[in-house]
This record gives C-alpha cells, structure tokens and sequence, in this order.
C-alpha cells in the first residue's frame, strides 16, 4: 500500500509541475508578445521617413547625380497639392503602342489651382517610368515659405 501511495504522490507531484510549466510558458509567451506589440504600435513615423527621403533628393540639385524615375514619382505625389511648389518636368522617354521610345516634351505644374495642378500630375505619372535617369535642379524662391522651382530633366 506505500507503494501505491508514493506512486499517486509521485505522480500529482509530476502533473502539478507540468501544469505550473506550462502556465509559465503561457504567461512568458504572452508577456513577450504584447513587447512586440507594442514595438510594433510605435513603430516608426513614416511620415517623417517619406519627408526625409524627399528631402534627400532635393539635395541631389547641381550635383550632376541623376535620380531614377521612382524618386520623380515620389516628389510628384509629394508635392502634388503644394501651390507653393512649381515643378517642370522634361525630356521624359516613354514607350508608344509599337514599343518604341518616345519623348514627351515639357509637363509643368504650377498653377494655383488644384484641378489643373492634378491634370499635369496625371499627365506625368501616365508617363513616367521608373527606370529612366533625370536630373534635378531646385531653386529656393522664398524659404520661409517653401516656395520653390523644381525643373527635372530626363536623360
């Protein structure tokens, strides 16, 4: 009969720490993945990511770098609205029906009004490909109030 009682404490002895393991891997678990949770919901300002890329390019003004077409995009969508920022956009190279390259003239967005401001940037998104090499140039009107002329030519 000791036997049969060692056994039976033996064995709740056994249960209750697996059963005190496993809430502990629960709890542990948990714990760490609201940490992650809430990284996560700080996460970054992507905002101030976008703006910081943007400015990025604006810095490649007179260095005689090019840009690439995807970053031409980037600086459309930001400063699509913005009647404060004239942008003239040239030589860009697309492909007609037959696949051939083609030269769209001049596109330019300045008007103060965002109708005709939104039709220029449509006509150089159709445009636009994200491969092709441009050069930049940004003059600074009135710095305080962000006016400025951004002529981006293509290569």
């Amino acid at each position: 009969m000791d036997e049969d009682n060692l056994s039976k404490a033996i064995m709740i002895g056994v249960t209750t720490l697996i059963g005190v393991m496993t809430v502990s891997a629960i709890i542990i678990f948990f714990n760490s993945s609201l940490d992650l949770v809430r990284g996560v919901g700080d996460g970054k300002d992507y905002g101030t990511v976008y703006r910081s890329d943007i400015e990025s390019t604006l810095l490649m003004s007179g260095t005689g770098n090019n840009i690439k077409g995807t970053s031409v995009i980037n600086l459309l969508n930001y400063y699509a609205e913005d009647v404060n920022v004239a942008m003239v956009i040239q030589n860009i190279k697309y492909l007609d029906e037959n696949q051939n390259v083609q030269i769209y003239g001049n596109i330019t967005i300045d008007s103060k009004e965002i109708s005709v401001r939104q039709s220029g940037y449509n006509t150089a998104m159709r445009y636009i490909m994200d491969n092709q090499d441009f050069t930049i140039d940004v003059q600074e009107i009135d710095p305080d109030a962000g006016v400025k002329i951004i002529t981006i030519k293509g290569v």
